[in-house]
């Protein structure tokens, strides 16, 4: 499964790559840099997504007041 940076860096990428005709050699530069810039922050979302997972997962195990597992939590919180 993809992350969501990941998933931003596919879609430009893809443009790039199958609309290259269609943008100017600024704008491909622009996205070039983009994705290098996005990329920088994988190991950010990385850490952050594992983050959240063993929260949730702890707090809902080992807290009495919620006594939830950890795909109910994110539910909860993260599901709107």
């Amino acid at each position: 499964m993809k992350t969501t940076l990941e998933t931003i860096i596919d879609k430009i990428d893809e443009m790039l790559v199958f609309d290259f005709y269609v943008y100017g050699e600024q704008s491909q530069k622009e996205m070039t840099e983009t994705i290098k810039l996005l990329k920088r922050f994988l190991p950010m979302e990385r850490q952050m997504i594992e983050k959240a997972f063993s929260d949730g997962v702890g707090e809902g195990l080992t807290d009495p007041e919620r006594p939830f597992s950890g795909k109910e939590y994110y539910d909860i919180k993260y599901k709107k």
